[in-house]
């Protein structure tokens, strides 16, 4: 890049996007109320004594829009009135109702289908074989997205363009995606196109957009002139004689990390800065397929 161009790009307004983690305290300034949750055709797998897997749990409460896409609705069920549930949490499972089910409807068991049906579940078939489960999931969250930016700014759950916090970072809904890895990998390929490209809407620039199963979460990264600050929950470790990471107790955190990489996805990624890892880029080298991808860092 010319000199020039690299005068107009530090010339270029600065957003500044904050990221916080489902994993953190509501006190920490996420907003559950303009956080929606799709849950995608993927097992739900219980722990041990069959209760909910933790990643699954804290993405629904914290949220409040919650979509099953199509066969998604089946794994919900499964998870939380199925016979392979745990009757320990038997009220709280009842309780886990969508407020959407949508897709092309051919996935969806009959018996989970009128379940929900009792339950006042609306379900909407969207039969345009153009788009996937999860686009057509999207589109249902992005009315709902639409429907929040229209409420009178005096409703705690508007949302606006404008809004910023205390430190200056812009505010916005979140769009989290469970159940986007551990199948085929066409379809994680799918699933990380989907976000690519739906994050380009502009009825999604003010969201922030993640998928999530019990062990990996990726969150979409806009490209400049924003500028990302992420803030996680990860485990207390330290590094051993060995550079190997300890675990300070016995306590399992749920949350992104303490390992990460930087993909660059959908094209060349010229310059990326960050702060926070243990190998820091400082923009002298371009994230790109075929040459530099950033890997096995950690915070």
């Amino acid at each position: 890049m010319s000199d020039q161009a690299s005068q107009e790009e530090r010339r270029t307004p600065i957003t500044r996007r904050r990221y916080y983690s489902p994993f953190l305290s509501p006190l920490h300034g996420s907003n559950t109320n303009s956080a929606a949750l799709i849950i995608l055709n993927t097992p739900i797998k219980l722990t041990a004594n069959s209760s909910l897997p933790d990643v699954f749990r804290v993405l629904w409460k914290s949220t409040s829009f919650h979509v099953c896409a199509d066969g998604g609705a089946n794994r919900l069920y499964d998870a939380t009135i199925g016979p392979s549930s745990s009757g320990d949490d038997i009220d709280e499972n009842d309780a886990l109702v969508p407020d959407l089910i949508t897709g092309d409807l051919d996935s969806i068991r009959s018996d989970v289908r009128s379940y929900y049906e009792k339950k006042g579940v609306p379900i909407v078939c969207v039969e345009d074989q153009n788009y996937h489960d999860l686009d057509k999931s999207l589109m249902a969250v992005e009315k709902w997205i639409e429907k929040l930016t229209t409420t009178s700014s005096s409703s705690s759950s508007s949302l606006s363009n404008e809004d910023s916090d205390s430190n200056g970072f812009n505010q916005s809904s979140q769009a989290f995606i469970y159940g986007g890895f551990g199948g085929r990998f066409d379809q994680e390929m799918a699933c990380i196109n989907t976000l690519y490209s739906w994050g380009q809407k502009e009825a999604f620039q003010q969201t922030q957009m993640s998928i999530f199963d019990e062990e990996t979460g990726v969150i979409l990264l806009p490209e400049a002139p924003i500028s990302n600050e992420i803030l996680i929950r990860f485990p207390d470790v330290e590094e051993g004689d060995d550079n190997e990471s300890i675990e300070k107790s016995d306590q399992v955190e749920v949350g992104e990390g303490p390992t990460c990489g930087l993909i660059p996805i959908g094209a060349r990624c010229e310059r990326v800065y960050t702060s926070g890892l243990k190998w820091n880029l400082d923009g002298d080298m371009p994230l790109e397929f075929g040459g530099l991808v950033s890997s096995s860092n950690r915070i």
